[in-house]
């Protein structure tokens, strides 16, 4: 076996590893990232549907003054929760989608 021989096997079986790695580490990314957008899409329901009930409680509640802040705090807090939850929703189904890629392309 040549020089050049030995250098091209070492190159290749490096190349290899490398690759077996990327592979290894998108396949859990894949299942966290799965898994993240799955609970952030639960939560961003539930929020949406808590938010819903308090926004309608609100004119209700108004008059009363401490439960008609607290109302107003739980449609706001709500919202609020729903928007991140959203966000964090689509950040992991891109990230999922970026995992799934990496593990075809180091098959």
């Amino acid at each position: 076996m040549g020089f050049f021989s030995r250098l091209g096997h070492k190159i290749h079986h490096a190349a290899a590893r490398v690759g077996h790695k990327i592979h290894e580490g998108a396949e859990s990314v894949h299942r966290m990232a799965h898994k993240v957008a799955d609970v952030s899409g639960k939560v961003a329901k539930v929020a949406g549907a808590v938010s819903k009930v308090a926004t309608a409680a609100l004119p209700f509640t108004a008059e009363i003054p401490i439960v008609g802040e607290v109302v107003g705090g739980v449609a706001a807090g709500s919202k609020a929760v729903q928007g991140v939850a959203t966000g964090v929703n689509r950040v992991a189904k891109a990230v999922d989608l970026g995992a799934r890629t990496a593990g075809r392309l180091t098959r």
